[in-house]
């Protein structure tokens, strides 16, 4: 990209890069504390949208925050982006000191955007407001305003968790305590959680509502052992009425958190305080986290939730488009969700990018852009009438492409692609590189050497050692056994 030509940029692409940041910057307040975010983003945009290299490119004002930026919001903002925009971009981070004035219209008002206010102690009107003020600066609690019951749409194998989450956001305490949320990968669990979040603070102001995934829960216990400061954690949690934590599994092997975390929900209990759990799996099929916490989990209700039908696709889909504000042609609806079966996230991947190149491209959709949007998200596609139904109803990916199972084993895992690939011998690292091997020998027909070759050079003996150890696993290790199902059915074996 010539950088020269940013000023010729005209209003809609201006206001595609500004939206395309608001959905970022909003996801990563998620997980970010907002301050942070607004020290070191607010002179921060987007300056191109690479659809060719597949590439976000943000621009900072100069080599200072550029450094700063680097070190803390480099992967942050490229999981956001993956999230919000397209699942396999990479960001770029350059100076533009050009753009580094606060009138400048490709940035974010941050503030704003944030609903970040000065609060000061004098001003506030009762003690709760006192304790959600202090909360929120110590776990960082933001829930995105777009995640409402309204925005969720119900179909026939999620309305009882639909119903169950509604139920709970009108009498928290007292309804379903605890509410137990599982399904698959990108099945709208996060979507109900923060439903339920915004609900219950539109409709009782006086409850404090925290949502925590599990990874940040573990964090911060880390965090204050270390620092000898558990206790000061542990009253925090006293201060709150409703608990949201997402992703319970990644609780397995972590002892010292489980016993925390089961202190603070029998406390929660005990005072009959709310408490919304996720997962993957139901209770009895968590591996290596206590049989007690497992039994309390299914105290209350667990509700699943299950892939969506054909029909229910298409209402999701036309769901979003209102939502956005945009309409596509019903026929390109049809062909997304005849492929796209089983991750209600990828359906709005698929708009995020269809839209976006119907916005940098400045003309009308065909199929021809809806067949090359599925072939970025790595699904088969082919232009013959039988072949495109074929594919349809096998629902396949794209099985020759092997980093893109690489990176979904790494995103399922939590790790990085470069630890996959390292000496590391972490247990988590060792199951997800050893599994890869054993696809990679069995789906992908690779041989032993290429195989090593893709993990760090390894040898031909420690090739075969993995993929036997993997195969000897998978018969005693149910949790590991769990995941590689999971896998596989991604690849539509």
């Amino acid at each position: 990209m010539l950088i020269d030509v940013v000023d010729q940029y005209d209003a809609e692409k201006k206001a595609l890069f500004r939206g395309v940041l608001e959905r970022t910057l909003l996801h990563l307040a998620q997980q970010q504390d907002q301050k942070k975010i607004l020290s070191f983003l607010c002179k921060v945009g987007i300056l191109d949208l690479d659809e060719h290299d597949k590439v976000v490119v943000f621009w900072v004002p100069n080599e200072f925050i550029l450094t700063q930026v680097k070190k803390f919001f480099a992967k942050p903002l490229k999981e956001a982006i993956n999230e919000v925009y397209n699942p396999h971009f990479s960001v770029k981070f350059v100076v533009y000191s050009k753009f580094a004035s606060n009138n400048n219209d490709l940035l974010v008002d941050i503030k704003k955007l944030l609903n970040i206010k000065e609060i000061k102690k004098s001003e506030l009107k009762s003690e709760k407001s006192i304790i959600k003020s202090e909360l929120s600066e110590f776990f960082g609690i933001l829930f995105d305003p777009k995640f409402t019951f309204d925005t969720f749409v119900v179909w026939a194998t999620n309305n009882i968790a639909f119903s169950a989450a509604k139920a709970v956001a009108a009498k928290p305490g007292q309804s379903y305590n605890p509410l137990f949320l599982y399904g698959n990968v990108g099945l709208g669990k996060t979507h109900l959680m923060q439903a339920i979040g915004n609900d219950i603070i539109a409709k009782h102001p006086d409850k404090v509502v925290v949502y925590l995934p599990t990874s940040k829960l573990i964090d911060e216990i880390v965090t204050a052992i270390k620092a000898n400061k558990l206790t000061n954690v542990l009253k925090k949690f006293d201060d709150v009425d409703v608990l949201l934590i997402d992703d319970v599994q990644f609780l397995a092997d972590k002892d010292k958190t489980q016993e925390i975390f089961h202190n603070i929900f029998n406390d929660f209990q005990l005072h009959q305080k709310q408490i919304i759990l996720s997962s993957d799996r139901p209770p009895k099929e968590l591996v290596h986290i206590e049989p007690r916490l497992k039994s309390r989990f299914a105290l209350g209700l667990v509700a699943d939730i299950k892939s969506p039908d054909f029909e229910t696709r298409i209402a999701i889909l036309q769901s979003k488009l209102m939502n956005k504000w945009e309409d596509l042609d019903f026929n390109f609806l049809e062909i997304l969700a005849k492929y796209i079966k089983d991750n209600v996230r990828e359906l709005e991947w698929a708009l995020n990018i269809l839209l976006s190149r119907k916005a940098i491209l400045h003309k009308e959709l065909g199929q021809e852009d809806v067949y090359e949007c599925l072939k970025t998200l790595g699904y088969t596609v082919e232009h013959s009438a039988d072949a495109t139904q074929a594919a349809v109803a096998s629902n396949t990916k794209w099985t020759k492409n092997y980093d893109l199972l690489v990176d979904m084993v790494a995103q399922y895992y939590w790790i990085s692609v470069q630890e996959l690939k390292s000496e590391s011998r972490k247990k988590e690292i060792t199951n997800a590189r050893q599994i890869l091997m054993l696809l990679a020998k069995k789906y992908f027909q690779r041989t032993l050497e290429r195989i090593g070759d893709h993990f760090g050079g390894k040898w031909h003996a420690a090739v075969i050692y993995a993929i036997n150890n993997t195969e000897k696993k998978l018969k005693k290790d149910q949790d590991m056994a769990h995941d590689y199902e999971v896998f596989v059915d991604r690849l539509g074996k």
